[in-house]
């Protein structure tokens, strides 16, 4: 599997890819974050849901730093939105996913409380990840995206 494949992916694909149970450990290094596309309607979300994930995910660059365990926007330099990742259950799926914790991030409060991600290695260099807030399956779970490994 390899980016440009997982770009043409159905939604239902994407699920199925997601729900694998191959054995993996939490990813290593920095990755670039590509927005493949939401889940669920577009009438089900806020207008402020839309907005960020349109955004933030589909307009901006965005990576993830495995290493430095921190999200960032524009360039990875600007890592901001910490993370502690462990191996957990998935909230939304069926499966055992990376849960991206937020807590201890240094993002305000409110933001904090309700970022809620999680990722899916696929290979030690390709990642689907599901990004979100912090709320049960078909309220939560937004969007896919995925994760390339640039070092």
């Amino acid at each position: 599997m390899n980016l440009a494949t997982l770009r043409t992916q159905a939604p239902a694909d994407l699920e199925h890819l997601y729900a694998h149970e191959d054995p993996f450990d939490v990813p290593e290094g920095l990755f670039r974050g590509v927005y493949l596309g939401r889940i669920g309607a577009l009438r089900e979300r806020t207008a402020e849901v839309r907005l960020a994930e349109i955004v933030g995910f589909r307009w901006t660059p965005f990576w993830v730093d495995f290493a430095r365990r921190c999200w960032a926007f524009f360039t990875p330099r600007l890592g901001a939105g910490r993370f502690s990742p462990h191996i957990d259950d998935s909230r939304w799926r069926p499966t055992r996913t990376v849960v991206l914790d937020y807590g201890a991030s240094r993002l305000p409060g409110p933001v904090r409380r309700i970022l809620y991600d999680e990722v899916k290695p696929l290979s030690g260099d390709l990642c689907l990840g599901m990004g979100g807030v912090n709320r049960g399956p078909g309220n939560g779970d937004l969007f896919f995206f995925a994760l390339v490994r640039v070092c």
